[in-house]
């Protein structure tokens, strides 16, 4: 029997494409893309058209497993499900008895962004409130500083690049990222407009842009900056715009007064005149857009570079105009109700920094965390200053893994709990890259004896005594979740039926000129002082970026490259590498064995790392980042990590 199915890929990714899920005899057989989806326009990227392999692979796991004879450094033994939930539901109840609910911690990442994820943790507060995780491994420098420029991060629609003749692509690398944002940018410049890339590689993107601007490495506030400086002495600025719409322009307009455009333009690496030329272009356009990239989110000084970046198209008078803003991302849980976490029925709550998992971990007491419980992550490999992290797992006395696969955070596990992947469970998706809501319809039964973490969770609760309070199918969460959503008219069951542009959701944010801020107004920074961090011993920089083939972690070991570094012509000549040579990579926190590639595209003064690559298999870029967080917004600024370079 042949069907085809329509659900939504969850996958932690701006695009969250619409799917049409062909299925023959009970198995995935193709992934198409849903030809009505307005962003995704009907078809896929490669991770998503292979996501069927790694759903059938050998290697993902569909049993519950624990480690034999109770040690941590024993092979993996299987066992059945009713074994596996009374482990958990024994070992809850002992560290609850004997140190409070506190001393377990719950680990949520973004493996799934389904909205019934959300319910995990429900769950721990109907337990009364477990230690979970706060700050950001993502974005939560660029919430906090366009939340201080405009009083939310609100970016405008993909949709509204129509209306761009410019889009200034700014750290952000959509060839490989965000590959649906490539028709729009074709578009742009087909009828005419230009697409300028600002980033210190030359990165896919390069390939659908006319122009590419490389300042060295986290100086892109200074190049900001410098480009403001141009529009004001031009007298290219929007006046009426910045007296009637903005507050504390002539405090800005004074730090800026503080600092020569030739020591900005040195800062960054960058001459006058390609600088001048690029401000006036940006000015000229009428309107411009800015598209930013998560790598900017990865410094200590994150915040205040978005805010320069918000400045800049503030002084030039694109906020609120269609084809104009900084668009940066969305909040994706910006049309759920958030009561139904039940963070009310909680009595207790703490939280350890994600930034400093570690350190966290080790320095916690009163009382210490003796047990963790992880979905939809991998801590040991994603955390900053791996090492540290893995210090502080070989402690706990208990850890659960919830995954599909036995990654690295599985060497630090006692048991193992096989989940589904959104091919095989019901959900509904809020993507934080643009505003069409998606369903996510159950496209085959669960392979083998994996189970959902709603199924989970409510196999827990039913042993705790708490069965009430998870009690539901995923339609009736679903239901309940987006009750804000269904009072501004989309019903659930329109969203599973095919995708649906949020009808709250604006084309172009600010157009009328309000903003949540305490003045009402569009809030400039004040002041600029960042010092670039130097390390003695340490004098390049590294860049972890992600690839177009692999999201995050999530490698099969079968597909597993060898682990690599990037770096340019005239760091190898430097330090006399040849490409394909192995090195050594150290920082403060640790080191890598791997492989460099000399690419021409890699500005200087960098190394760049994919992340995800595994440290079983001799990668793990996380390995050497430091454990620093960013300024404002609790954000892991991995990007402060410093590293040297040898021949191994």
């Amino acid at each position: 029997m042949k069907n085809v199915i329509y659900t939504s890929c969850t996958l932690d990714c701006p695009d969250g494409c619409g799917i049409l899920a062909h299925v023959e005899d009970g198995k995935v057989i193709k992934l198409e893309g849903h030809p009505q989806h307005s962003f995704t326009r009907g078809y896929l990227c490669g991770k998503t058209y292979r996501f069927p392999q790694k759903m059938y692979s050998d290697e993902r796991q569909l049993h519950p497993m624990r480690r034999a004879g109770g040690r941590r450094d024993a092979s993996w033994e299987r066992i059945s499900w009713d074994e596996a939930l009374d482990m958990v539901v024994k070992r809850i109840n002992q560290f609850v008895k004997e140190s409070g609910s506190l001393s377990i911690m719950h680990y949520q990442r973004t493996g799934s962004w389904g909205a019934t994820k959300q319910l995990n943790r429900r769950f721990w507060n109907l337990l009364g409130g477990v230690t979970s995780t706060g700050g950001s491994l993502c974005s939560g420098a660029a919430r906090a500083g366009q939340a201080m420029d405009f009083g939310i991060r609100l970016g405008h629609d993909p949709s509204d690049m129509a209306n761009s003749n410019m889009v200034l692509l700014w750290g952000r690398n959509i060839m490989a990222t965000n590959l649906h944002m490539v028709p729009l940018v074709k578009e742009l410049r087909a009828r005419g407009g230009k697409v300028i890339l600002i980033d210190p590689i030359r990165s896919e993107s390069s390939v659908v842009s006319d122009l590419h601007i490389q300042p060295l490495v986290a100086r892109d506030a200074e190049l900001a900056m410098a480009m403001m400086k141009v529009i004001l002495a031009e007298r290219m600025e929007d006046a009426a715009f910045i007296n009637e719409h903005c507050h504390g322009f002539q405090g800005w307009k004074a730090e800026l007064d503080r600092r020569s455009l030739k020591e900005l333009c040195d800062i960054c690496g960058l001459t006058v005149e390609v600088v001048s030329a690029l401000a006036i272009e940006y000015v000229r356009a009428r309107p411009a857009s800015i598209l930013l990239g998560w790598g900017l989110n990865k410094y200590k000084h994150s915040a205040e570079v978005f805010r320069c970046v918000d400045a800049l198209a503030a002084i030039a008078g694109y906020i609120g105009v269609p084809g104009g803003g900084v668009t940066h991302g969305f909040a994706p849980q910006r049309h759920f109700d958030k009561s139904v976490e039940g963070a009310s029925l909680a009595s207790a709550e703490r939280l350890i920094l994600e930034p400093v998992l570690g350190r966290g971990l080790l320095e916690v007491t009163d009382p210490p965390v003796r047990m963790m419980f992880i979905n939809g992550g991998n801590p040991i490999n994603q955390s900053p200053n791996s090492n540290l992290v893995a210090r502080a797992f070989e402690r706990l006395e208990f850890t659960v893994l919830v995954d599909t696969v036995l990654n690295d955070t599985a060497n630090y596990a006692d048991l193992f709990l096989p989940t589904t992947t959104f091919l095989e469970e019901e959900d509904m998706l809020v993507s934080w890259g643009h505003n069409v809501i998606g369903g996510v319809n159950q496209v085959v039964q669960p392979l083998g004896e994996a189970r959902s973490d709603l199924r989970i969770y409510q196999d827990l609760a039913q042993r705790l005594g708490m069965a009430d309070g998870m009690a539901g199918s995923p339609r009736e969460w679903l239901e309940r979740i987006f009750k804000p959503l269904s009072d501004a008219g989309v019903e659930v069951a329109q969203v599973m039926k095919q995708p649906v542009p949020c009808p709250t959701a604006p084309q172009v944010p600010f157009a009328d000129r309000m903003f949540p801020t305490a003045s009402g107004k569009f809030e400039f920074i004040q002041e600029m002082n960042h010092v670039h961090r130097q390390v003695d011993g340490y004098p390049l920089t590294l860049v972890t970026n992600f690839s177009k083939t692999w999201l995050l972690s999530q490698i099969l070991e079968s597909e597993h490259p060898q682990p690599f570094v990037r770096i340019g012509p005239e760091t190898a000549s430097e330090y006399r590498i040849a490409d394909k040579q192995m090195i050594v990579v150290r920082s403060t926190v640790g080191l890598l064995t791997v492989q460099a590639q000399v690419d021409g595209r890699v500005g200087r003064g960098i190394v760049v790392m994919p992340v995800g690559t595994w440290i079983s298999k001799g990668g793990g870029a996380n390995i050497l980042t430091e454990d620093i967080v960013t300024n404002f917004g609790e954000m892991a600024a991995y990007g402060e990590t410093r590293v040297s370079i040898e021949p191994a």
